[in-house]
């Protein structure tokens, strides 16, 4: 069978699989039951399956886990530059968080702390409300700052050598790229949120060419998804293999959606500043804006919200179930809602309290912020799976490019080939408890 032939025999049984409505963790059948031939050239599947429909979501694990350098990554999407180059390995479709749900057996790999429970949210052990105790790092840092106490601590103390995280754009804050923090003074720099979307994950690369190790990964619950199925791929080549040995702490940060760079765009028209003046963002059921002149300014989230990304719709997981702790700043202000999920984040978050550089609430204190967290989490979890998703074209047929508001109103238990496309909710006034989607640090 010639290649083309044999690329398409692995997309039509991926098909058959999705149709049929096998089971979605069968779905990698399609590839894997090829690797033991010799492999396919994986990439043309991924191009048709999820960049040319528009369903990519960005996190950047095809680009870092390829072997040969195929990827390029350019306007939050993988460019297969070097097209020829493929190997025929299939690790990049093995990743790929849209293409197909987490195995089943991700729960033991990364090593959950016992008894895990879970409410909602993603299995986890326990949570509370934490807030960094050093001054400095609260008021540099996102609400309670707790993730920048995270890596700092882990640098001084030597668990972490390097850190996967961001930094911001000089000219236009609200817009950054990845950082690979080797230094307190590189993790100071990449602090704060920022709502537009950053390929964190795009440091791996020069983490493994550099062989820094132990290493952390902070990112977005797609990047979460990526990473974790890079570090427990079934196709045991020496990438997967380097990150399953070398990253020793994922930090997840709670996610509803990014926005795009229009948005800032728009705000920096709106308060008649340059973009290189918006400081800071924090988003608590209204648009909180921080300019360099020391004003602060608030904006409709509504009106914001317009702006979201459409390529958030393909990503299901609000609350970084697979990260060894989660982080986001909701329920108490200027405190991080933490999630402590597995050993390795029981672990690092305990050295925080030990050593004093974290102080604890109850989720008692603020029991609305948990309760909230639930919600945005379900109505994550509620969607079809991605494949069985409408385009990116598809959707702007229809009008309707939200990820926050397309599925509004989908009934858990229906049937994903019966899904319905919404129109935009028609405008109401409607209380919203204070929110913000991300922790950064």
């Amino acid at each position: 069978m010639d290649l083309d032939n044999l690329t398409k025999e692995v997309q039509g049984r991926y098909h058959r699989l999705v149709d049929q409505g096998a089971d979605p963790n069968e779905w990698a059948y399609a590839w894997r039951s090829e690797y033991n031939r010799g492999g396919f050239k994986a990439v043309d599947l991924l191009m048709e399956e999820v960049v040319a429909p528009g369903k990519c979501i960005g996190c950047a694990a095809c680009v870092t886990i390829c072997p040969v350098d195929v990827f390029d990554y350019k306007d939050e999407i993988p460019l297969d530059t070097r097209h020829n180059a493929c190997v025929f390995c299939e690790l990049c479709v093995d990743v790929c968080p849209v293409l197909r749900p987490t195995d089943r057996d991700m729960k033991d790999q990364i090593q959950l702390k016992e008894p895990v429970k879970d409410e909602g949210f993603g299995p986890y052990n326990y949570g509370v409300y934490a807030r960094a105790t050093d001054k400095a790092t609260v008021d540099q840092g996102q609400d309670g700052g707790v993730c920048t106490a995270l890596l700092l601590h882990g640098m001084k103390n030597g668990t972490i050598k390097a850190a996967v995280a961001g930094e911001e754009h000089a000219d236009n804050p609200q817009m950054g790229s990845s950082m690979l923090q080797t230094s307190p003074e590189e993790v100071i720099k990449g602090a704060r949120s920022r709502y537009t979307y950053q390929p964190n994950t795009l440091a791996l690369v020069e983490a493994m060419k550099k062989d820094l190790s132990p290493l952390a990964v902070v990112g977005v619950p797609c990047q979460v998804n990526g990473v974790r199925q890079q570090q427990f791929s079934s196709i045991r080549l020496d990438v997967a293999e380097w990150y399953q040995d070398n990253i020793s702490l994922v930090v997840g940060l709670l996610c509803s959606e990014a926005f795009t760079e229009e948005g800032i765009d728009w705000l920096a028209q709106d308060l008649d500043v340059p973009k290189k003046d918006i400081m800071n963002i924090n988003i608590k059921g209204r648009v909180e804006i921080k300019l360099r002149d020391g004003r602060e300014e608030v904006k409709s989230l509504k009106a914001f919200g317009k702006y979201a990304r459409p390529a958030c719709l393909y990503c299901m997981d609000y609350s970084a179930d697979n990260a060894d702790i989660a982080l986001g700043g909701i329920g108490m202000d200027k405190w991080t809602f933490t999630i402590i999920r597995t050993e390795a984040g029981h672990k690092a978050f305990q050295a925080l309290v030990k050593d004093g550089w974290v102080e604890t609430k109850e989720f008692e204190e603020a029991p609305l912020g948990k309760d909230l967290v639930i919600r945005l989490s379900e109505y994550k979890r509620n969607r079809p799976l991605p494949a069985l998703m409408p385009s990116l074209g598809e959707r702007a047929e229809i009008g309707n490019l939200d990820p926050k508001n397309y599925y509004r109103g989908w009934e858990d238990g229906a049937s994903a080939k019966n899904w319905r496309p919404l129109p935009p909710p028609p405008r109401k006034k409607k209380k919203i408890l204070q929110t913000n989607d991300g922790e950064g640090k």
